[in-house]
Formats: C-alpha cells, sequence, structure tokens
C-alpha cells in the first residue's frame, strides 16, 4: 500500500504534497532515505544510528507516573513525526502510553467489562500500512515524556467488495436503531431483564436473586461458557443469560391480523428496521403490508447489538454527566436539564446516521484502486488511525480535524471506534454509519458487516472479530469551534530519565535491523521488501513476528498440513498452516524429535508469520 498516492490524480498530489499537512507516504520517504532502501550489510548500521540520532536517545520512563495532560494541552507540545522510521522508533512508548490510557479510562469510569488496550501487532500494522502517514505525539513541555498520539491517514479499503449501507441487517445499523428506539420509549440503560452481569456472586447467587431454577441457567449459559455448573464462582462482568432470547425476544402480542406496519405503530419501533432484521425469517418476503398470520415479529437483534462497556455510574442506576458545551450553545444533557421546551434524551442514547444520509453522502465519493495490490482509496475521506492520550485527546483529535477542514481536500472524517471511545467521539461529532462487504474468499457468497482490518490482506473473515463500529463525521458541516493553536515543536524534547525504570523503547539490534520485543512474544522490525517492479529499491515495511513456545500437534498433509502452536506468552493454542512456520527450525526439529515425525518443507516461496 505504500504506492497509493500513485492512484490520484495530479491535481490530489498537488494538493497533498504542497500543503504542509502531510506527511510524505513512504515511498516518499523511501526515496529521501537511500540508506535505508538499499540496507546494504554494511550500511545498515549507521542507517539505524543516523536514524536514532532524529528522536531521544532514550526512553527511560514509567508510564504509570506520567503526568496527564491537561484538557487544553496547556504545558504540552506537539511533534509530528517525519516518517514512519520515527513511528517505528517509538513503538514502546506508543504501546505503554496506550496501554496506560485504557488502564486509567477504566479506573476512572469503573467501566465493566475492563476495554483492552491495542495490541503491538495491531499498532505496528497500522503504522506499516496506512499511507500517507501523517500524525502528531503529544509530549510534556518540561520532561519530553510522551502523554498521547494521533496519527491520520486516507481511508483505505482492502476487502473484494466494499459498500456503505446502514440499511441492511449486516451493517449493525438497524439493531441500533431499535436500541435507540427501545430508551426514547423508556427502556432504563443498561438494565437487560434476559441477563444479569454479575458483581462477585456466584451463579446459584444469581439463581436465587433473580428467581431463576439454577439448573436451567447452567443449561441456557453452557455453550457461552463451558463446564459451567450450579456451584461455578462467576468473575465481575459476567453476563448470565436469564432467559432463551430467541422466544423472549418475539412479538408476544402478535395477532393474525397484524403486518409489520402495525406491529410497529403498536410497539413504536422504526418499521424499516423491523423489516432488516426479520427478512430472512420470512421465506417467502416481507413487506411493510405483508400478512403475518400470527407469526411473531422479532423485536430485537441481539447477534447484531453492540455491547459498550458501562459506566459505574450508569449500573448503579446513576446517569452520565452531559459534557461540556461550548458557550452560548443549549443542548438537552444525558440526565441533565433541558433546555426551555425541550425534553431530554435519556441516558445511553447513541449519536447514530439515524436517517441514512451521511452513509449516502460517503457512498457517493470517488474511489479508486485494486483491493488486492494497493486498496481501493477514498480520495476524500481521511481516517484517525491511532489514538491514545493521557488527557486533552478531545483537544488534540479537534486539532487534527481542523486541521484537515481547513485544509479543504478532506470532505469527511471517519474512525473504526473501539467501543470504550465511542461516547468520545460522539461528543466530538461523530455519528455512527454502516457498511458491509464481501472478502475474497466469500466473493460469491452473502455480504456481510464490514470487520475493523488488523491485516492488509483480509482474506478470512473470521480472524477480524465483529462488524466495526464505524463513526462518520462532515468536515464541511463540522461546527469546529474556535481555532486551536497549539505549540508545535521542529525537534523532541528531551526526555527526563528515571533511573528505576527500563527504556520503554526495548530497542535491539539483530538480523541487519533494529528490532522491538514487547515483552509478550511479539518481536517488530523494520525490514527491506522488494515489492516493485524488477531494478525499484525495496521500501521498509514493519516485520511482525510471534515466538514460539513449542508446537504440539499436527494434522493434514502436503499443502494441508498445519501445525497446533503454543505462543509464548498467549493463553490459547492456535493451528496454523505450514507455511507459517518456515524459518522456525529449531520448534520444528523439537517437534520432530518428541513425536516421531519426519518434517520437512521448503523455503524459497513462503513467509514467516506476519
Amino acid at each position: 500500500s505504500d504506492s497509493a498516492s500513485t492512484a490520484c490524480d495530479a491535481s490530489t498530489c498537488l494538493a497533498e504534497r504542497g500543503s504542509g499537512l502531510y506527511r510524505p507516504s513512504a515511498s516518499a520517504s523511501a526515496a529521501a532515505l537511500p540508506a535505508a532502501t538499499t540496507l546494504h550489510l554494511p550500511d545498515t548500521r549507521a542507517f539505524w544510528a543516523a536514524a536514532a540520532e532524529r528522536v531521544p536517545a532514550a526512553a527511560r520512563y514509567d508510564a504509570r507516573r506520567v503526568e496527564a495532560a491537561a484538557r487544553g494541552l496547556e504545558g504540552s507540545l506537539l511533534v509530528a513525526p517525519h516518517d514512519r522510521v520515527e513511528w517505528f522508533l517509538a513503538l514502546g512508548e506508543l504501546m505503554a502510553i496506550g496501554d496506560e490510557a485504557t488502564r486509567r479510562h477504566a479506573d476512572a469510569l469503573a467501566l465493566l467489562p475492563r476495554p483492552a488496550p491495542m495490541p503491538v501487532a495491531y499498532i505496528a500494522q497500522r503504522i506499516d500500512t496506512d499511507d500517507p502517514l501523517w500524525g502528531w505525539q503529544v509530549r510534556h513541555a518540561a520532561s519530553g515524556q510522551l502523554q498521547g498520539f494521533v496519527t491520520l491517514t486516507r481511508f483505505t479499503t482492502w476487502s473484494a467488495d466494499f459498500a456503505w449501507d446502514s440499511s441492511s441487517r449486516e451493517s449493525g445499523m438497524p439493531s441500533a436503531r431499535l436500541s435507540n428506539a427501545r430508551l426514547r420509549s423508556g427502556e432504563p440503560y443498561g438494565v437487560d431483564p434476559l441477563s444479569h452481569t454479575t458483581s462477585g456472586e456466584g451463579l446459584a447467587e444469581v439463581a436465587r436473586a433473580r428467581g431463576v431454577d439454577v439448573a436451567e441457567l447452567v443449561n441456557l449459559n453452557k455453550d457461552l461458557y463451558p463446564g459451567i455448573n450450579s456451584r461455578s464462582k462467576l468473575l465481575d462482568g459476567t453476563r448470565i443469560q436469564l432467559a432463551d432470547p430467541a422466544v423472549a425476544d418475539l412479538d408476544a402480542d402478535c395477532s393474525r391480523k397484524d403486518t409489520p406496519r402495525t406491529v410497529a405503530a403498536r410497539t413504536r419501533l422504526p418499521l424499516d428496521d423491523l423489516l432488516a432484521i426479520n427478512a430472512a425469517r420470512f421465506s417467502g418476503g416481507l413487506e411493510a403490508d405483508t400478512p403475518l398470520d400470527g407469526k411473531p415479529l422479532l423485536l430485537r437483534d441481539r447477534e447484531s447489538e453492540v455491547d459498550l462497556p458501562i459506566r459505574g455510574v450508569e449500573r448503579a442506576g446513576g446517569a452520565e454527566p452531559p459534557p461540556p458545551m461550548p458557550k452560548g450553545k443549549k443542548k438537552a444533557g444525558k440526565a441533565g436539564k433541558a433546555g426551555r421546551g425541550e425534553a431530554a434524551e435519556p441516558a445511553g442514547l447513541r449519536q447514530l446516521d439515524e436517517d441514512c444520509s451521511l452513509t449516502a453522502l460517503l457512498a457517493q465519493q470517488e474511489r479508486r484502486g485494486d483491493p488486492t495490490k494497493d486498496g481501493v482509496q477514498w480520495t476524500r475521506i481521511a481516517e484517525v488511525g491511532l489514538l491514545a492520550s493521557l488527557g486533552g485527546g478531545g483537544t488534540l483529535v479537534r486539532y487534527a480535524l481542523q486541521r484537515l477542514k481547513a485544509e479543504g481536500h478532506y470532505h469527511f472524517a471517519v474512525c473504526q471506534a473501539t467501543l470504550a471511545a465511542v461516547g468520545f467521539y460522539e461528543r466530538i461529532g461523530f455519528r455512527r454509519v454502516g457498511a458491509r462487504a464481501r472478502y475474497a474468499e466469500n466473493r460469491e457468497g452473502e455480504w456481510t458487516g464490514y470487520r475493523h482490518w488488523a491485516e492488509a490482506d483480509e482474506r478470512t473473515v473470521a480472524e477480524f472479530g465483529d462488524t466495526s463500529y464505524l463513526m462518520a463525521l462532515d468536515l464541511r458541516e463540522w461546527s469546529a469551534g474556535p481555532a486551536l493553536e497549539l505549540p508545535v515543536a521542529d525537534e523532541y524534547p528531551a526526555v527526563a530519565a528515571d533511573a528505576k525504570a527500563p527504556d520503554l523503547r526495548r530497542m535491539s539490534y539483530e538480523g541487519g535491523t533494529l528490532a522491538y520485543e514487547s515483552g509478550d512474544g511479539v518481536v517488530v522490525s523494520l525490514v527491506p521488501v522488494a515489492d516493485g517492479p524488477p531494478g525499484s529499491e525495496p521500501e521498509l515495511r514493519m516485520d511482525v513476528t510471534y515466538e514460539i513456545e513449542s508446537i504440539l500437534s499436527h494434522r493434514g498433509t502436503g499443502r494441508k498440513l498445519e501445525y497446533l502452536v503454543r505462543w509464548v506468552k498467549w493463553p490459547n493454542p492456535t493451528w496454523e498452516p505450514w507455511t507459517h512456520l518456515v524459518g522456525s527450525d529449531d520448534a520444528l526439529r523439537d517437534y520432530a524429535a518428541r513425536s516421531g515425525t519426519v518434517v520437512t518443507w521448503q523455503r524459497s516461496h513462503h513467509k514467516q508469520k506476519e
């Protein structure tokens, strides 16, 4: 994807390269650093020594003791890394501050379930794949310690087929709009009569408190939690099913004369969304006035619902405090006082593309490219790629968006939000939108909800988790507020060292390059890769390697041979194709010696697991 900028027209290229806002793409950076692209063995140490001189020599401090940034970033300064090399050299700091930001956020809001921090492989692959890549690091003006960071890029899709779509069930949007409708009808936020979220009690205690037979609870939850029994002790935040949703979520008051239109009017739920979640249940088709003949409609689509972390104060029956509003503006807070003549919005209401108008605008935007090569680039849509902050995150994102709006090239900004950050982006002005995709292995099959990418090659849908929580903002209509003027330094400030703390850089020189060792079995290095035409110089690309603890078993033969691999500091072993283990000589020989298996493989046409 590093040559993606060559796909844009001449006017776009000039606008991006001449503005000063955009950082060079990897191809441009490589051209400016011939030593980096050639990387002859005698030159390698010299290259990395020169690269390291551009950033502070070390980052020896404890992220837990870093001072939080002020809301307006007073006392902090911004640094704009020049290329991927500088982002790579800061990878250890990015990981430490990202983990700490997640911990502080969860503690401050007493979130359950506790959100997980971004994994190192994801951060590394975004830095590697996003093109163009630009952004800022926030550093304490006095200590130089990292307090936050944001990266931006052009929105690019890699799936075989992709469509902006907020109407289909696969997008998750009908389910989200139904949830909002139920909240507007008076359903309490964070309370599900069909489930119970534990806070220290065992399954038998849950059964007594909710008046349900414990044997029935075991039966309802055995697929969710294999091995559960009447004596099970449950971790805080475990969600226990109290009834079968397949039965309880059906319209209990359905009559033979009902149609979807009459059900929507009676339940005060949006008709189009009821049709979307029920279409597959009616083989003969389902329209607004289709007679139901007593067959009840599903009123809730739990499979497509998103479990957002809930604040402790909300679990206790309180409400989220309203966000601060700009002076001179009035808006009803979630639990605050409404303006005169206005009704307060119910707690938990999500900001959605309710009428699908924003999604329709996104679908009209220009795009070009090949998903099997450089990806499909949406030339007028920017994406917030990575974001973490120990305070001042709202100011940082607003600053970045104001720059985009002032530049005028990008018309929209999107993000693929972690669930713990949804409220944060909503306060800035983002709304949830929908998209669906067909991936390479499933191109002839059904569409599915668009998955947040974790690799540039999205051939296996199962590897990408649940449908992405896509959020979008129309920069042309966005009320940016007063212009933010933040100090941007030309050079990195010196980092105050703590002699008792380890160096967060965690860099070591091995295999002809610097490598970052995460400490949990993941090693990231920046290596030259010759992906271009014959005679072209190689480009620097991230190489992510997972450390093998041992090989446990194997299955299949020939091209279908797979190994069961236990990874260092990862809880569950995984089945991997033999091509992922090429180069793992010691582990393969050890397994062969223990199992009596003869292991053979070809080296020439396969790569290690990345």
